[in-house]
This record gives C-alpha cells, structure tokens and sequence, in this order.
C-alpha cells in the first residue's frame, strides 16, 4: 500500500472515528449530568474500568496485533477454504475461552474490586455497588473479542469502515441508557451498566454481515489443536500486555486514586476521555491501517519498507498530536468547563480534571507513538518485547504514581502515566533499531523542529485570544461554547499556516489527500 494511500485509510477511518469520539463526548457529558464526580461516578469508573480495559486491549489493539500478521501470512499459502476453516473455529475457540472468563469474573467480582479499588472497601455500599456493576458488566468481554476478531478479519480484507463505526453503536448504547433507562432506576449507574452491555452486542451483529460478504461462514465449529489458533492464541496473551500498558497503567491510576479524596476517580476518567477525543481521531485509526500493511512487510521480508512505514506514521501522527498536546495543556480549564460543567458536575470538579488533564496530555505524543512503535513489532510477530518494555512500564508507573499522589494528587498519578509512556517509547525505539537497522532521524528530526514551532506560534496565539475571552461561572454557555471552539478553530489555522510556512511536508502530505489540491505532481516522497 502506498504511504497516500494508507494516510487515506486511516484519514478515512479517522473521520468515522470522529464521529465516534462526538458520541463518545455526548456519552460522557450525559454521565457527568447523571452521576456527576461522585459516590455513584466513582462506583461506576472503577467497575467500567475494568470492561474498557478489555475494549481497549483486545478491540483497540491486542486482538488485532496477534490475529492480522498470522491471517494475512496465511491467506497467502492456502487455499479460501483452508483459510476460513481456520477462522470459524478460532471464532467460536475465542467464544467458548471467553466465556469461561465471563463466568471467572462474575464469581471473583470481590476479589476484582479489592484489587481496583482498596480505598473503597471501608466506604459504607460503594463496594457493593462496584462489584454489583462489575458482574453486570462481566459479558462485555466476550462479545468485545469477538467484534475484535471480526475487526481483524475485515482490515485483512482492507475493510475499515464498517469496523470503525464500532464505538458509534456502543456510545449511542450508553447515553440511551444514562438519559432514559436511568430515570427508572434508584441508582442511574445500573441503568448505563445495562446500556454497555447493549453496546457489545451491537459491535458483534453489525459486522456479521460484512464478515460474511468477504467469505466468512459461521458454521459451528472449535479446536484447540490447529496449529495456527495456537499460534494465535501463543501471540494473543503478550499482545494483551505489550500494548495494552497505557490501559494497564489507567487501571492502576484508578487504583491508586481510590485513596485520594472522594471524586478522584472520576476526576482521572474524566480527563482520560478528553485525552481519547484526541487520542482515538487519528492516532488509533492509523495503527489500525498500518498493521496490515507492515504485516505484508514482514512476510515479504521487506524491512526497509516497514521501516519507512513506520517512520512515516511517525511523522504523520506527530503532526497532530504535538500541536495538539499544546491546546489540551494550555486550554484544560476552559475545556474540562464546556464539555462538562452542569448538571452534578461542580466547578470543583472542573479545576481538578483539569490539573490532571494537563498532566496526561504532556504524555499524549508518547502514548500514541507507543501504540505506533508495538504495532511494528507485532507485524514481525515479536510479542515478547513489547511485554518486557511494558513490565518496565508499569513497574515505573506504580513507582511514579506512588511518589507524586501526595503533592500533587490526581494530578501526579496523571503525570507518572506520562513519564512511564516517555520512558517506554525510548525502549522500544533504541531495541527496534538496534535489531532491524536505524529510522530516518534526519527526516524525523526535521519534521518535529518545524511542528514545534509551529505548535509553539498556535499556542502563544491561543492564550492571547483566551484573554479576551470570558469563562467565569457567570458567562452564558454559548458564549464559552463558541470561544472555545473558535479559539480552537484559530489555533489550527495559525499552526496550518505556519507549517506551510516552514514547508513542514507532513502538512503538505495531508493537503494531497484533497483531490483538487493533488491533481498536480506526483506524492512528495516519504
């Protein structure tokens, strides 16, 4: 696949994406107007946590990572019938493994939250109340792997549309949930429990379908002993750790936040989905695009041209979420305030989402290139690294975590998160090269010298023209609606144009995707 070609498909899949992270907001502006920061809030984060978790490492990452590499080399060597004979029975081996999970996790439900959330034990029914959701929740994870199967096996097929309306079905579950089926339950966190579970099955069905036109049969079928669903199933569990350790280190940040004050909980979910606004538009959708095609890479035995890919993604993904990373720091309180300031959510709550939003955001480019660099390892069917990088990780983490909680609260779990991600992307970067061979440097270093100062002009501009604008408790809603998305929409034109300025290619690369502006020439190189 060409690199315009691929930035096409994950541009693609970034604007379904879009989308998605609209009703992901609306999802969560309707939890903070039915649960606000609180008793009910914090319940429901701890026990959502450990659903999203599987969501995150298996739909977003893991199951992919494992499955496409191993699917597309096969595809390759044997015949259609071969290949879907391997594909059903791993369908329902996932089904069946999964399900015996589910059952797992409905009986140590306890055991789960005592491990999440200590702090809650002593906090007279929110204990119960978590693990009363976490059992509820419990069926998600089998119906998340297996749309994540289905996920994978339609990317193969260079499918990423249908796929990529995934999370839409699931928040639309969500807020029907928090908005109407609320009203008819003394705790409204039961009613959007309900509203998740809706969601997975609507992953699941809405892809049937689109699985079946590229040759998938679900005829019943398991086994255990094919050598490529062992092969599978060998790579799925080191996926689920390598790159699940952003998640992994959320879930510890939970944790720990369980000790803090009251609402800390929610404080760092909230801020977590603000990050996911950004995070999931672009960074996610071009790790899912480029899997397979540095999958193809590497059964070719191409290195050269996955690491050009690689590079590339690189550079494409730093052109978003540097800039980016300077509008969350610089803008955290007049953000945290629009997207979710009423209802049960307090002022209060907003300085404190907002202190931990600045600190996660400095960790925004690094835990998007973590996501890139591992995908590069999985095409190589390399899982054992990524598992030893992110051990590393996570031990740091904990670490940091443990350190910083005390001065400066939910803000220092946040920011040991970020420094844990930094320090995993070095690895991952110094092992890659030093197995395969060097990166571009030269071409990388340029381009993040002309997105820094680019970014830093779109961030000085920013904060000029916030103040003249006025975000008091007293300002009408739209007032601050339309300052801040004006601001944002300021911003983005000033980093544009500055980027042109200093012929940034990155920017000059997404301009191509315009058929009107990529008439003319052929594709600057990358």
């Amino acid at each position: 696949m060409s690199k315009l070609k691929l930035l096409k498909s994950a541009t693609s899949v970034g604007l379904v994406t879009t989308c998605s992270r609209v009703f992901g907001y609306v999802r969560d502006a309707s939890l903070a107007w039915v649960l606000g920061a609180g008793f009910g809030m914090d319940a429901f984060t701890v026990a959502y946590r450990l659903a999203n978790l599987f969501r995150r490492l298996v739909g977003e990452g893991a199951m992919s990572a494992a499955f496409v590499p191993v699917f597309v080399e096969y595809k390759t060597k044997n015949s259609a019938q071969e290949l879907w004979d391997f594909t059903r029975k791993f369908f329902y081996t996932l089904a069946l493994v999964t399900a015996a999970m589910v059952i797992l996790e409905i009986v140590f439900a306890p055991v789960f939250v005592r491990i999440m959330a200590p702090g809650f034990i002593h906090i007279k029914n929110k204990f119960e109340l978590c693990v009363l959701l976490t059992r509820m929740m419990a069926p998600y994870l089998a119906l998340v792997s297996l749309a994540a199967l289905l996920t994978g096996i339609l990317n193969s097929f260079g499918k990423f549309i249908v796929p990529a309306f995934n999370p839409v079905y699931f928040n639309v579950s969500v807020i029907l949930s928090a908005l109407v089926a609320a009203r008819f339950f003394p705790q409204p966190a039961v009613a959007v429990s309900l509203g998740v579970l809706l969601g997975g099955v609507l992953q699941v069905l809405m892809q049937i379908a689109a699985a079946k036109k590229v040759g998938m049969n679900f005829k019943i079928g398991f086994s255990f002993k094919h050598p490529m669903i062992r092969r599978v199933g060998f790579l799925l569990l080191p996926s689920i750790f390598g790159i699940g350790i952003v998640q992994i280190n959320l879930l510890v940040d939970s944790l720990m936040a369980s000790f803090l004050r009251e609402g800390s909980v929610s404080q760092l979910y909230y801020a977590d989905r603000v990050m996911e606004l950004v995070l999931g538009i672009f960074t996610i959708s071009l790790a899912t695009v480029i899997l397979p095609d540095m999958a193809r890479s590497a059964a070719a035995k191409n290195m050269q041209e996955l690491k050009k890919t690689l590079t590339f993604s690189l550079r494409v993904m730093a052109f978003v979420a540097i800039p980016a990373t300077v509008g969350l720091f610089l803008m955290s309180s007049e953000i945290v305030k629009v997207l979710f300031e009423r209802g049960r959510f307090t002022a209060i709550d907003t300085d404190r989402t907002a202190v931990a939003l600045c600190y996660y955001a400095l960790g925004l480019f690094f835990i998007s290139a973590v996501r890139l660099i591992v995908q590069a390892f999985y095409s190589l069917q390399d899982t054992k690294t990524p598992v030893k990088v992110g051990a590393i990780s996570l031990l740091l983490n904990i670490v940091l975590n443990w350190a910083l909680m005390h001065p400066l609260k939910q803000g220092g779990i946040a920011l040991a998160t970020s420094i844990a991600a930094a320090v995993s992307v070095i690895q991952l970067l110094y092992i890659f090269q030093k197995r395969y061979g060097l990166l571009d440097w030269k071409k990388l270093n340029e381009s993040f010298l002309k997105i820094l100062i680019s970014a830093g002009v779109m961030g000085l501009s920013c904060l000029t023209i916030l103040r003249l604008i006025q975000f008091d408790s007293h300002t009408a809603l739209s007032w601050k609606i339309g300052g801040l998305f004006g601001t944002i929409a300021a911003g983005a034109l000033i980093y544009c144009v500055v980027a042109f300025i200093l012929k940034a290619e990155d920017g000059i690369i997404f301009s191509r995707l315009w058929p009107k502006m990529g008439k003319s020439g052929r594709n600057p190189e990358v």
